[in-house]
């Protein structure tokens, strides 16, 4: 026979060919013909299928930034108003104002025998120090020039400041504990808030 053209096309091939391809096959095996037009087949093991895990579900938006309970720096502070004549109400009522207004974590307030009063948001070990520290300032006072009224101490990590007002009944210590000390202004603001709560108890 004559060689084949290009464009010739062996109708009996073409359909054994349709044949295979539509044919089921076998699971994990891999079928195919030879380049030389063949008959024969070869099966290779097909790899294990791999489970593919579902698209996960989108993210949920961010949730807002918390907000801080202190005010921006230079801000102003509020003055305390004192509605109520009950005790607890009232020291209740100033330390929720220095929580909300000024850079701390915790506030206290306690009588100059170290009596702790109200404390929110501080430790027991910074409630254990307030007696001895109000008991060494009794001694400090006695020193010419210099005024214990109020200061600031490092506690650890924690910045502990305090300021006092002095009445008839004798006197009171207003504290916070933040990362940094009240600032001047700070001071003058937790005197005023603490004289107004006391003269009520």
């Amino acid at each position: 026979m004559a060689d084949r053209s290009v464009s010739w096309t062996d109708a009996d091939r073409v359909a054994d060919l349709l044949a295979r391809a539509t044919a089921p096959r076998r699971a994990n095996t891999l079928t195919f013909g030879f380049a030389n037009g063949s008959a024969a087949a070869r099966a290779l093991p097909m790899p294990a299928p791999v489970a593919v895990a579902p698209a996960a579900a989108p993210l949920p938006p961010p949730p807002p930034a918390a907000k801080l309970k202190s005010l921006a720096p230079g801000a102003p502070v509020p003055k305390l108003e004192q509605v109520s004549d009950n005790p607890s109400d009232r020291l209740d009522a100033l330390l929720a104002w220095v929580l909300d207004n000024f850079r701390c974590s915790g506030a206290f307030v306690a009588d100059d025998n170290g009596l702790t009063l109200a404390a929110h948001g501080i430790s027991e070990a910074h409630v254990s120090l307030v007696g001895p520290l109000l008991s060494a300032l009794v001694g400090v006072r006695t020193i010419p020039g210099i005024d214990a009224t109020s200061g600031a101490l490092w506690l650890g990590s924690n910045m502990m400041s305090w300021v006092e007002a002095r009445i008839e009944r004798g006197g009171f210590c207003l504290g916070a504990v933040g990362h940094e000390a009240l600032s001047t202004r700070a001071f003058e603001q937790f005197k005023e808030a603490l004289e107004l709560t006391v003269h009520g108890l």
